[in-house]
């Protein structure tokens, strides 16, 4: 099978290579937007309670077999977006990614969110850590000095 897929892939013009490139990335994001919404909704019932998993995390890891750093990030996602629906769209339309709402979940609020998810359009992982760090800066430290000990 995987050498199927490469010889077809192959064969594709460089227009169609990157025209189905694209349609690719946006099925891959609608989806994860579907998981995580199904996810939230897992949570929400606490099915994976019924099904005998102490966690939505070890349900994922162990029933749906998702890294530890997919089910993560997923999971995180599902609980944001339970707060905040609008993110599902932004995820969907490509304009925040897993990345950017786990990094941002902890400091979302009503008052807040949709100024941060526009500040965050499209950003690095680096730029959304510094919209974060400006969230919660914090205090200066005072310079100080101190007498070491002698030396021996």
């Amino acid at each position: 099978m995987d050498t199927t897929i490469f010889a077809r892939v192959a064969q594709l013009s460089d227009a169609d290579l990157l025209a189905r490139v694209h349609v690719l990335a946006r099925r891959e994001r609608n989806a994860t937007v579907a998981l995580i919404a199904h996810l939230a909704e897992i949570e929400q019932r606490r099915l994976h309670l019924a099904e005998g998993y102490s966690s939505l995390f070890t349900y994922c890891t162990q029933v749906l077999h998702l890294s530890e750093h997919a089910s993560y990030g997923r999971i995180a996602a599902a609980r944001c977006v339970r707060k905040f629906p609008v993110i599902l769209e932004l995820l969907a339309r490509g304009v925040v990614n897993l990345t950017t709402v786990t990094l941002l979940a902890p400091h979302l609020t009503p008052d807040n969110h949709i100024e941060m998810l526009a500040r965050a359009r499209h950003q690095s992982r680096r730029r959304v850590e510094e919209l974060v760090a400006r969230l919660q800066p914090h205090a200066e430290v005072a310079p100080t000095i101190r007498k070491l000990p002698p030396p021996r």
